[in-house]
């Protein structure tokens, strides 16, 4: 058994974790980066490979360019379950080679300083006391176990969340409903039909995807991304024969080429209470970052990724101890970049996977909600008054009062879960209170959908 000491270890080489140890080793801290995989296969993952251009102005990095651009997107349109009408919601995009990306990623972080250690597979952290001082891990080449000591830990473990989740009784531990997450199945295909690439197409129907959506986005004319997520709640169908049964079969896809194909589990809720703990903290999917409509998972997983290598980086520069309290901040910074809006969304979520294709439609051929409100509500996690106006004004010729019951009281919990997000405790002290308070919000709003 061999034995590394380091200034943080961080398990997992997605993009939070190669992100991560990137600004980490940036700032001159010694940085051990494990997955699974071999460095040639970091960037190989099941992805919708969509990523808005705000965010690489947010993070500073260089947009796509060469191998890894595969395409560029003007906006989303959302389609409605019949497919008579749409949706366009405008705002720059790229479709990336979602493997290239990675290694972009994890080259950057080699050359900060960063050592990758590939084919490593966390087994447990390492607890002494209070704290989680390491991890240990099965090295997949020799079978041997070996010991990576850390300052600190970072979860970067993707949905499995393989560290966090064995700190049984710690409030980082929280697990995830099956409720709270959508299983996917995706295709790249060469496609013989040309598709217009000037969009990303998002198809709403509960009788494809129930709980989720199904997808196309053409990265190019003829090469595209296509799949499907569905909730697994109980009775759910497998992701996979709904894929076969109702999309591979479409005209413009039928006979295409797989190119590469795969499953996997996108948390689609609010971050998880409490992303840290004594020497640990979790980020990207491992802290549910993932926006909760539409799944998107790159971006966010990179700012949570920013804000945890910052705070770490001012304990340990500081001389400080990694403990919960030192660590708490990196939450309050992540809910205001980002989080806080993700929470009203989850709320949003929950509206949306409770209607039915009928209402659907209905929203759609009535023109209730626009492209630029619909942008509004996911750049702000704020849902406008019009949209409750303009559908109040369509139902008035119609018996269907409960879907505008069931709007006014999203707008109304929308708001009052940010609120509560926005006085996230500055300390540990109150946490145990104000979660009580968020489920005690939750339970409520659910009972009156």
């Amino acid at each position: 058994m061999s034995s590394r000491k380091f200034d943080v270890v961080v398990v997992g080489a997605g993009t939070a974790g190669a992100y991560a140890a990137y600004v980490l080793a940036s700032n001159d801290l010694r940085v051990a980066l494990m997955d699974r995989k071999s460095e040639s296969e970091i960037g190989l993952k099941v992805c919708g490979d969509a990523i808005g251009k705000h965010h690489f102005d947010n993070l500073n990095l260089s947009y796509p360019s060469g191998p890894e651009l595969e395409g560029i997107f003007k906006g989303v349109k959302i389609v409605s379950p019949n497919e008579e009408h749409s949706i366009i919601v405008k705002g720059d995009g790229f479709a990336i080679n979602r493997h290239a990306f990675g290694q972009r990623l994890l080259k950057i972080a080699l050359n900060a300083g960063a050592e990758f250690y590939g084919r490593m597979h966390a087994v447990n952290p390492i607890v002494r006391g209070n704290y989680v001082v390491g991890v240990r891990a099965a090295n997949l080449n020799t079978g041997l176990e070996e010991v990576f000591k850390a300052k600190v830990t970072i979860d970067a473990t993707g949905f499995a969340s393989v560290i966090r989740s064995k700190l049984t009784g710690w409030w980082i531990s929280e697990r995830v409903k099956p409720e709270e997450v959508n299983v996917c199945y995706r295709e790249i295909l060469e496609t013989k039909e040309k598709f217009d690439t000037t969009y990303a197409v998002i198809y709403l129907s509960k009788k494809i995807a129930p709980g989720g959506y199904w997808w196309l986005f053409p990265k190019k004319s003829r090469l595209v991304n296509v799949g499907l997520g569905v909730q697994p709640v109980e009775g759910a169908p497998s992701p996979v024969n709904q894929y076969r049964k109702y999309i591979a079969v479409r005209d413009e896809l039928r006979d295409s080429k797989v190119i590469d194909g795969g499953g996997g589990v996108v948390p689609t809720r609010r971050p998880i209470h409490c992303p840290v703990g004594n020497g640990i903290l979790a980020i990207g999917d491992a802290a549910c970052t993932c926006n909760p409509i539409h799944g998107g998972g790159i971006g966010p997983s990179m700012i949570s990724a920013k804000h945890a290598a910052e705070i770490i980086v001012e304990i340990l520069s500081g001389n400080q101890e990694p403990s919960i309290r030192n660590l708490w901040e990196y939450t309050i910074r992540y809910l205001r970049d980002y989080g806080i809006k993700q929470t009203s969304l989850d709320i949003f979520r929950m509206f949306l996977q409770r209607l039915s294709d009928e209402d659907l439609n209905f929203v759609f051929e009535k023109q209730v909600i626009t492209g630029e409100e619909v942008n509004a509500v996911g750049r702000t996690g704020e849902l406008r008054v019009s949209v409750v106006r303009r559908l109040g004004k369509a139902l008035r010729l119609i018996s269907r009062p409960t879907i505008l019951f069931r709007l006014k009281t999203v707008k109304e919990y929308m708001g009052k879960i940010a609120e509560l997000y926005e006085k996230y405790p500055s300390s540990p002290e109150k946490f145990i209170s104000w979660k009580s308070l968020v489920e005690k919000l939750i339970n409520e709003y659910v009972s009156k959908l």
